[in-house]
C-alpha cells in the first residue's frame, strides 16, 4: 500500500482552504448546531484575508499555512481581536459595567514560525478520556440504521474509500489521536448502544484496538484503553451484569460508561435507581472497577430529558464514596449560555453540575469528576463562556477534578483543541470579580493529563517511554513527511456537520431517532 492510499487526502483541492477549526457550533452528530453568527462569519473571513497574506510572505500555500501553528496563532489572534472589538463573546460586569473579554488566547506573531511552533507545541502528558471511532463492517450498519445515520455526517468531506466510515475506523482513530495530535492514551469509549449487535464499537472491537494502538511501540505500552458501556436498562439486568464479570475478566476495563438518559421507547433511568442503576455500582464495587462514567449534558436526539441531570451520579457518588464518577461533558448544554454560577438558574448546563454538588454537600477534589469533550470545542471561539466554564469547574469541582476529553474523532484531528487550551487564560479581572483560577501551567498541566492518569491509575513515565519508542516516532516521522509533501493537505480534518440541513439529512431518513 502506497503512503498516499495509506494516508488518503480527505478533501478536494478545490475546496476552500480548510480552517484550524470552525468558529461556532459544530455537531459531533449528537445535536443540531445553530447556523454561524455574523460574529463567525466574520472571523472566518478576517482569518482567510490575513492568511492570504502572510502565507504569501512566507513562499507558502495558504491551505498548507492555515494547518500549521501559525496558522492557528492567527485565528486565535482573529477571535482575541473579534471579542476586544465587540459582539457576543463579552460579558458585562454588573458592578462596573465593563465587557472585557473574559478569557484571553496568547499567541505570538503568525509570522514568527519557531515562535508559533513553541508556544502552541509541548510535552505535556495528554491523557483523552473520551474518544471514539467505528467498526465499518460490523452488524451495527443494519442493526442500528438510526445510529449509522447519527455518526454518517462526520465522515470527514472528500473521504475517498468506497465504504465512507472507513474514515472513521481505527486506523483513522490511530492516525488522528497519535499522529496527528499530541494525545499521549486515550479512553475509547461508544455512543448508546444495547449490546454488541448495535454497538458501533463492540467490546471486542475495543480489544483489538487497544492491542493495535501497542502495536506502534516497541515495548507494548497501552495506548487506546478500554471502556464498557452497560446499558441495564434494556431488558433483565442479570444478563448484564454477567457480561460485565466476562468483560472485567479480560483484565483490560478501566472503567463502565452508562447513558442514563438512552433507553426503549426513549425512557431513561436513574443511576440511583434501586432496581436498575445501583445494582450496577454494586456490581462495578464488586469486580473492583472504581470508575463509572456518565453521559450528561448535550442531549442526544431522542433522549429522555429527565434522566439527563447529573443529580443521580452526585447522589450516588455520596453513596459510594469509594467509587469515582466521571460526569462526561460536564452537563453542559449548547442552548445555555454559561456565564457566573447562580444558584437560581442552575437546571441546565455546567451550573446543574455545581447545584447537585451543593445539594448533596459534597466538596471540590471529591470522588465526582467531570470532563470537557466536546464541551471545550464549543466554547473555544467564545472566550467568556469558556473562561466561565473552566473557571467554575475549577474552583467547585476542584483542580484535580477537571479532565481532558475531546470527542476525538468525531471533530478529526484534537490537535487544535489542544493548542487552544495550551494558549488560553482566565482575565485577571474574572479571576477577582468571580474568584476564579489563573490557568497556570500546573493546573493546565493536571488537566491535560496527570489528573486521569491518577485517576485511572496509570504509569506516566512507562507510557512516555512508550510515546518515545521506535515505532511510533518512524510513524510519526512518516506522517510529518506526508503532511509536509502535500499529500495530506489537512492534518487535523475539520470534521461533523457544520449547519441544520446536514444534520436534518439524517433526521428526515426512515425512523432517525435514538432508542428502539
Amino acid at each position: 500500500m502506497s503512503r498516499r492510499e495509506q494516508y488518503p487526502t480527505h478533501r478536494e483541492p478545490e475546496r476552500p482552504p480548510p480552517l484550524p477549526f470552525r468558529p461556532g457550533e459544530v455537531s459531533n452528530g449528537e445535536f443540531i448546531p445553530q447556523p454561524p453568527t455574523a460574529r463567525d462569519r466574520a472571523i472566518e473571513a478576517v482569518t482567510l484575508q490575513r492568511a492570504d497574506v502572510i502565507a504569501r510572505r512566507l513562499g507558502m500555500d495558504r491551505r498548507r499555512f492555515l494547518q500549521t501553528s501559525g496558522g492557528m496563532a492567527l485565528m486565535l489572534s482573529v477571535v482575541n481581536l473579534a471579542c476586544a472589538s465587540g459582539g457576543s463573546s463579552q460579558a458585562t460586569d454588573t458592578t462596573t459595567g465593563s465587557t472585557a473579554p473574559g478569557g484571553t488566547f496568547t499567541v505570538p506573531e503568525p509570522t514568527d514560525v519557531a515562535a508559533c511552533d513553541h508556544a502552541l507545541g509541548g510535552s505535556e502528558f495528554i491523557f483523552d478520556v473520551h474518544t471514539h471511532h467505528v467498526v465499518p463492517d460490523g452488524p451495527w450498519r443494519q442493526e442500528a440504521p438510526t445510529i449509522a445515520n447519527m455518526i454518517r455526517p462526520l465522515v470527514p468531506r472528500g473521504c475517498t474509500e468506497a465504504d465512507p466510515f472507513d474514515c472513521l475506523d481505527r486506523e483513522s482513530y490511530v492516525r488522528d489521536l497519535f499522529l496527528a495530535s499530541d494525545t499521549t492514551v486515550g479512553i475509547l469509549s461508544d455512543v448508546p448502544n444495547s449490546g454488541p449487535s448495535d454497538a458501533p464499537v463492540p467490546f471486542q472491537a475495543n480489544l483489538e484496538t487497544h492491542q493495535f494502538a501497542k502495536s506502534l511501540t516497541s515495548d507494548g505500552q497501552p495506548r487506546a484503553l478500554v471502556q464498557s458501556v452497560i446499558a441495564p436498562n434494556f431488558g433483565p439486568l442479570p444478563p448484564y451484569l454477567e457480561e460485565m464479570e466476562r468483560q472485567v475478566d479480560t483484565g483490560l476495563v478501566t472503567s463502565f460508561k452508562v447513558y442514563t438518559a438512552w433507553g426503549p421507547g426513549g425512557q431513561g433511568y436513574a443511576l440511583d435507581d434501586p432496581a436498575i442503576g445501583l445494582p450496577v455500582v454494586d456490581k462495578a464495587r464488586e469486580l473492583d472497577v472504581d470508575v463509572i462514567c456518565a453521559h450528561k449534558g448535550l442531549p442526544i436526539q431522542g433522549f429522555d430529558y429527565n434522566n439527563n441531570d447529573p443529580r443521580d451520579v452526585v447522589a450516588v457518588a455520596q453513596q459510594y464514596p469509594d467509587i469515582r464518577f466521571v460526569v462526561y461533558h460536564s452537563a453542559f448544554e449548547r442552548e445555555t449560555t454559561e456565564g457566573p454560577y447562580d444558584p437560581n438558574r442552575a437546571r441546565t448546563g455546567t451550573n446543574a453540575l455545581i447545584r447537585a454538588m451543593d445539594e448533596y454537600g459534597l466538596p471540590p477534589n471529591s470522588n465526582v469528576y467531570c470532563e470537557l469533550g466536546t464541551t471545550w470545542r464549543e466554547v473555544l471561539s467564545n472566550p467568556t463562556e469558556a473562561a466561565h466554564v473552566l473557571g467554575k469547574l475549577l474552583t467547585r469541582m476542584g483542580e484535580d477534578r477537571v479532565l481532558w476529553g475531546t470527542d476525538a474523532i468525531w471533530y478529526g484531528s484534537p490537535q487544535p483543541q489542544i493548542m487552544a487550551f495550551r494558549s488560553f487564560e482566565i482575565s485577571p479581572q474574572f479571576q477577582e470579580q468571580y474568584g476564579y483560577p489563573a490557568l497556570t501551567p500546573a493546573i493546565k498541566t493536571k488537566i491535560f493529563g496527570t489528573s486521569a492518569a491518577a485517576l485511572f491509575g496509570i504509569d506516566m513515565s512507562a507510557l512516555y517511554c512508550g510515546v518515545d519508542a521506535q515505532k511510533l516516532d518512524e510513524a510519526k516521522a512518516a506522517y510529518a513527511s506526508l503532511v509536509d509533501d502535500g499529500t495530506i493537505t489537512e492534518p487535523w480534518q475539520a470534521r461533523g456537520p457544520l449547519t441544520r440541513r446536514e444534520v436534518f439529512a439524517w433526521l428526515r431518513q426512515p425512523g432517525a431517532r435514538l432508542g428502539p
